[in-house]
Formats: C-alpha cells, sequence, structure tokens
C-alpha cells in the first residue's frame, strides 16, 4: 500500500471566517498544544479579560485581525475558539464558534418558563 505523504491532503491549521475574510491559526505544536490542553482541563476557557492566551494562540492571525480593525470582541471569540480546537476537541469549537452568543441573543429566562409550562401539562 502506498500512502500518500499525509500534508498533500491534510490541513492542520484552523480557518475563521471573520467579516468576509477567512484567517488561518497555526496548527500547535506538541508541546504547546500540551500546554494548552492542560490550561483548558484545569482552568477552562481564559476569561474575557485574558488577552495573553488569547494573542498567543492566535499567533500570526492576531496581528492580522488588528491590522484589519476587527472588533475586539470578534478577536477574542476566534481566540477561544482556537483554544477549544487545539485544546479540547474540533467538534466544541465548531460549537463554541455557532452557539457562543446564543444565550444574548435568546432571552434563556423565557425559554426556561416556556419549558418549565410545557412540561406541566
Amino acid at each position: 500500500m502506498a500512502l500518500k505523504d499525509l500534508e498533500t491532503f491534510f490541513d492542520p491549521d484552523l480557518h475563521l471566517p471573520i467579516r468576509g475574510k477567512t484567517y488561518r491559526i497555526a496548527a500547535l505544536d506538541y508541546d504547546e498544544s500540551e500546554r494548552v490542553q492542560q490550561e483548558v482541563v484545569t482552568a477552562g476557557l481564559p476569561s474575557l479579560v485574558q488577552r495573553a492566551e488569547v494573542v498567543k494562540v492566535l499567533g500570526d492571525a492576531f496581528d492580522e485581525m488588528v491590522a484589519d480593525k476587527v472588533p475586539w470582541p470578534m478577536i477574542l471569540h476566534a481566540g477561544r475558539t482556537a483554544i477549544l480546537h487545539f485544546g479540547f476537541t474540533p467538534d466544541m469549537a465548531e460549537i463554541h464558534w455557532g452557539m457562543a452568543h446564543l444565550g444574548r441573543m435568546v432571552d434563556l429566562e423565557k425559554v426556561s418558563e416556556m419549558l418549565a409550562t410545557k412540561q406541566k401539562k
């Protein structure tokens, strides 16, 4: 069996679309990935004010986003997504990417009340 070089068809990087542009976040090497995984396991995602981890994980994409005047909340969201992607699982990162702001878009209290009402019936 002749296997193709993995690099010819496998892209380990994370590609995040923001405002019509796709930013490439380079895959972490083993040591950095291990460090990020340990951080996620012990401390969870960095808080909204912890910039250093987000900047470090985004790497060159951070400078590119700043140059493109991407707002900080979007950069933070991208960084937290990258942390989940490389430090936990790509699936969790995808869920975070698309649903992290769900609580702001939906009145969760009303949804809870509606569910409680339906359960009583």
